[in-house]
This record gives C-alpha cells, sequence and structure tokens, in this order.
C-alpha cells in the first residue's frame, strides 16, 4: 500500500468553529496515518524468514518440509523457509552458529558435542524421534544375531553418533571388545562394496537409500531390536533465537502437518517429492523409503518432533563416560520442551499420537 503523508497540523485557531474543524482533520491524519503504517485486519505481516540448513541431501527424509512448502503450510503459518541440503552434522552446526534465523538438523549427539564446545545452541524438537542407524551388510555376509559382529570389520564414519551406538551395542549384548574389529572411515559405503570392511553401521535415511538406489541388496540387524534406544537428530537453533519462540512453534506445526499430507495420499504427494529431492530417485522407491522411515519418524505411540529427554540425559552420560564431550552440558539450558509443548497444545490434531 503507498504511504501518504498527511498535511503536518499548525497550532489552533482562535475561533470555535475553526478549532472543531482543525482538530476533526487531526484526527482523521491519525487514523490515516495508522492505517498506512501498520497492516489493516486484513493485511498480512512480513513472513519470518528462516533457512532449514540439514546435514544431509535433499531427500524423502524432508518429505514432510516439502509438502509442508509446496502445499504453502509454511506461508499461511506466516513462514518463509528455504531448505539447504548439507553434507554433514559440521555444515548444519556451523550455518546455525552464525545466523540466529537458521534452523539446523543434526545428531543429537553432534549436537551435544558442539554444546558442549561452547556454542551457544538450543534443540526444540526432533526430526527423527528414533535413531535410524543400523547395521548393514551384503546378502552373503552372515548377520542375524549380535555375536555374528565379533570377528568381523565394522565401518562407520567418524563422529559421535555412530561411535556411541556402536559401543553400547557392545555393551548392551555382551560382546567381546577384544573380537571385534571396529573401523572409521571417510566412505564406509564404498568400503563395503569394495569388502574392505565387512560391516557397515549407517543410517537407513542416508546409506540405506543409497543401496537402494542402486538396487544393491542388503541385510540388516537393528540396534532397537537388540536393547539400543538412541536418540534422533533435533532441530536446533541460536539461543537468542528462542525469543521467536512462536515462530519455531509455528514452524514445528506446519512440519507435522506437511508430514501427515506426505502419508495421506501417495498418489499426490509421491510426484511432489520426486521433483523437490537432489538425487533421482523412482517412484516406487520412494514409497517404500518412506513407508520404512516411518517408524523411526513417529514410533507408536509418539507424536511428530517428540523429544525423549530420557534417551538424551543417557546419550550425555555416555559421550561424557567415552570423553567426547570438553564440558558437561546444562541440559536444562540445552534443550528446550516449552516449543512442543505449547504446539501440541495448540495444534492438537495434527500433533495427536495417531497415525496420519
Amino acid at each position: 500500500m503507498k504511504r501518504v503523508r498527511p498535511k503536518a497540523y499548525t497550532a489552533p485557531f482562535t475561533s470555535r468553529g475553526v478549532a472543531g474543524f482543525s482538530l476533526a482533520c487531526v484526527l482523521a491524519a491519525f487514523i490515516f496515518m495508522s492505517l498506512t503504517s501498520s497492516p489493516s485486519q486484513g493485511g498480512e505481516l512480513p513472513a519470518a524468514e528462516y533457512t532449514l540448513q540439514l546435514n544431509r541431501a535433499i531427500s524423502p527424509a524432508s518429505g514432510g518440509t516439502i509438502l509442508a512448502a509446496s502445499d504453502g503450510l509454511f506461508t499461511r503459518a506466516g513462514l518463509s523457509v528455504r531448505v539447504v541440503a548439507g553434507s554433514g552434522d559440521a555444515d548444519a552446526i556451523g550455518a546455525v552458529a552464525v545466523d540466529e534465523n537458521t534452523i539446523g538438523i543434526a545428531s543429537a549427539a553432534a549436537f551435544l558435542k558442539a554444546r558442549s564446545e561452547g556454542l551457544a545452541i538450543v534443540a526444540f524438537a526432533g526430526c527423527y524421534a528414533a535413531s535410524p542407524v543400523e547395521f548393514f551388510t551384503l546378502p552373503d555376509t552372515t548377520l542375524l544375531r549380535p555375536s555374528d559382529l565379533e570377528g568381523k570389520r565394522i565401518g562407520y564414519k567418524r563422529g559421535p553418533e555412530l561411535s556411541v551406538v556402536l559401543y553400547e551395542f557392545v555393551a548392551k549384548n555382551s560382546l567381546a571388545q577384544s573380537k571385534l574389529l571396529p573401523i572409521e572411515s571417510e566412505d564406509p559405503l564404498q568400503d563395503l562394496l569394495d569388502r574392505r570392511i565387512d560391516v557397515l553401521l549407517g543410517r537407513l535415511d542416508i546409506e540405506g537409500q543409497e543401496l537402494a538406489r542402486r538396487n544393491i541388496g542388503y541385510k540388516t540387524l537393528s540396534p532397537a531390536s537388540y536393547g539400543v534406544r538412541a536418540a534422533g537428530p533435533v532441530y536446533f537453533v541460536q539461543e537468542r533465537t528462542l525469543g521467536k519462540r512462536r515462530s519455531l512453534e509455528k514452524f514445528v506445526i506446519a512440519t507435522a502437518a506437511g508430514w501427515n499430507a506426505a502419508y495421506a495420499d501417495y498418489e499426490r504427494t509421491i510426484p511432489i517429492i520426486a521433483n523437490s529431492i537432489d538425487t533421482p530417485l523412482s517412484r516406487p522407491l520412494i514409497a517404500r523409503l518412506m513407508d520404512a522411515q516411518r517408524g523411526f519418524l513417529r514410533p507408536y505411540g509418539t507424536r511428530f518432533g517428540e523429544l525423549d529427554e530420557r534417551r538424551i540425559h543417557v546419550l550425555h552420560a555416555q559421550l561424557l563416560q567415552r570423553r567426547l564431550l570438553q564440558e558437561t552440558v546444562d541440559l536444562t539450558r540445552a534443550v528446550n520442551y516449552d516449543i512442543l509443548k505449547e504446539a501440541y497444545r495448540s495444534e492438537a490434531n495434527n500433533l495427536s499420537r495417531d497415525e496420519p
């Protein structure tokens, strides 16, 4: 709307009639200035702009965000969200560290490590409610039970997330560490295919997707099936961004609605996801990956975005025990549960415990 500058008001005249007319002009000018300098009742506030920095490529794992954008759910919530692909937790942590309008996604372990190193960042929601980390082998390798790991070369990417899962799995299942051959690798998937390792510890939404894309058969062993209930990746922001907590609540609500939409009608949503992801995937494969990640996104009886406080405390203790944290993290400041609570309260339908 074009702003019109009203004429300046001068001192009142002595005539009563003129003074009344002048007062009316002033009141009219004041009302007009209010209407032109602020949104009208039916007007729109400027959208709150955010960058969502991923720790991976844009893939079916971002299906809810893709649908929230394509269906205008962010726009209707007064948000403008730009999604940026990454190649690891460091990308997301680095982006959030320098920009208070960036929301990051990173593993809970990498988030806690960055927080212990002095970064003023706060987790406010879960990306997956459960960890998508699994053991992968090629079809001709025996991996039916935890003891099958003994004597095998186990490859994984450097970082706190996977090493903590591996050693908790070893402890929970009474495996002999002397019989394990853990190998940190820059490219464990290629090492698996080249037979330089026997078992890959990785993520279903990353390594699992790539194996499926290449049409390579594989077998998996789930740590969760053997007592390892690891925390999933988290959404996090700078501490100062919590001052805009209502915008973060809207982000959670819109993303949850996007996931509900993504699973509601594959005939409509799979083509949208296919046209939005970085690596081309067939539509049947996207549907398979969507089905596979559903159990991590919302395990039975949980709501989208849930942060399991117990899992985060256990992870913190494990990281300290393995000396992967420089300092103890004050979890009361590092994790904010109030944003989720308010989102659940105000949007009970989209954020219920029932399946979409």
